[in-house]
Order: C-alpha cells, then sequence, then structure tokens
C-alpha cells in the first residue's frame, strides 16, 4: 500500500508504514490505531466541517462514506472527506478496498500502545475510553459502503441530545458512488434496475 499516490491535501500528515494517518485515527502515546476513531477528533470534525483524513475544511461538494444501513438510519456517523481523501481512503484502508472481510475481534486489541492509559491523569484520551469501537462492529462481517457526494451548503449534523450521530442524510445526493458491493447486493441492485426498466 505504500505505493498509493497521496493527495496533497494530506502532505503534512505524518505516515506510518508509508500510509498517511489519518487526522480521525485515534493517536496516543506516540502510537497511533489505524481504524479507530478519536471521539475528541471526530466531534471536531463534524462541528467544524473538517475532513476527516487531512483535517482541511471541506469544500463545496464532499464525500461521506456510508452503510445500506446508514441510510436507514439517516445519518452518516463519520465525518466527510474530500474527494481525493475518499480516493486515498479508497485504496488504502483494507476496510474499503475489500482485504478486511471482518471488523477485528473484538476491536483494537487492549494491548495496542495506543490504548494503554497513560501517565497524565488528565489526559482527555484516557477519559474518552481510547476511542474502542463498538460491539455493534466487533468481529462482525466488513459491510457493503457507497459514498454519497453532498453539497457543503446542506451540511447538517443528526443529534441525540448533545451527542452528535453523524451528518444527516435527509437529502438527495448529488451523486453515488458505489465503493464495495457483495455478490448478495449486485443481484439486489440488477434486480432493481430490471424492474425500474420494466416500469418505463
Amino acid at each position: 500500500m505504500s505505493a498509493t499516490p497521496i493527495p496533497a491535501a494530506c502532505a503534512h500528515r505524518p505516515r506510518r508504514g508509508g500510509l498517511v494517518v489519518p487526522y480521525l485515527s485515534f493517536e496516543h502515546n506516540d502510537a497511533v490505531a489505524f481504524g479507530t476513531a478519536d471521539p475528541i477528533k471526530r466531534d471536531r470534525c463534524f462541528e467544524h466541517r473538517l475532513c476527516q483524513i487531512c483535517e482541511n475544511p471541506l469544500e463545496r461538494r464532499f464525500y461521506v462514506v456510508v452503510r445500506p444501513q446508514d441510510v436507514g438510519f439517516g445519518y452518516a456517523p463519520e465525518p466527510g472527506l474530500h474527494p481525493p481523501c475518499l480516493q486515498y481512503s479508497e485504496q488504502a484502508c483494507p476496510m474499503l478496498n475489500g482485504t478486511a472481510e471482518t471488523y477485528r475481534e473484538g476491536g483494537v486489541s487492549r494491548s495496542h500502545p495506543a490504548l494503554r492509559t497513560c501517565a497524565d491523569p488528565d489526559c482527555r484520551r484516557c477519559a474518552a475510553g481510547f476511542g474502542q469501537r463498538g460491539p455493534e462492529r466487533t468481529a462482525s462481517a466488513a459491510p457493503d459502503w457507497d459514498a454519497w457526494m453532498l453539497p457543503l451548503d446542506a451540511y447538517q449534523l443528526r443529534r441525540d441530545g448533545r451527542k452528535i450521530l453523524g451528518i444527516s442524510l435527509d437529502l438527495a445526493p448529488l451523486r453515488i458512488r458505489r465503493i464495495l458491493v457483495s455478490p448478495e447486493r449486485e443481484s439486489a441492485l440488477r434486480m432493481i434496475a430490471a424492474l425500474a426498466d420494466l416500469g418505463r
């Protein structure tokens, strides 16, 4: 994956193993837990309309990465991305490029250096629970992924009280790109397209 071209917007981001460390990644104890979101950074991205990869402000059109069930919930649970940052993620992220068939069992290991409690009693990341992945994703099969292009002027957050759930999907996307499609979903999409053709 080290040969994956890095977007210019990510030139300032640190790298590990040749990969860009996404801004959203959980970093602690001078270590990075790839694939694990930092809850503090997540909320900052949402509130300030920042790209989850490069940390720069989102522009006029941006993408959100969604699973089919996210559409039913009505929100994208992860922050938006610039088009080049999405393209990079599609190639570099195992969950998006299809090389990971399941989420890690138990999430990131508690022995991971980034998840160990540090010596700072006021550490916000220790207090935030180390960014552990929720049980609904632990060891579950990798989902299908789509990328919805949305206009920045329609950017709205979905909340549950004070908690930010994600970016609202209560509008028609400008474009939908299929990123990862299971054989079952591909068959269903073909059937839907065939039915739509019959109705014309």
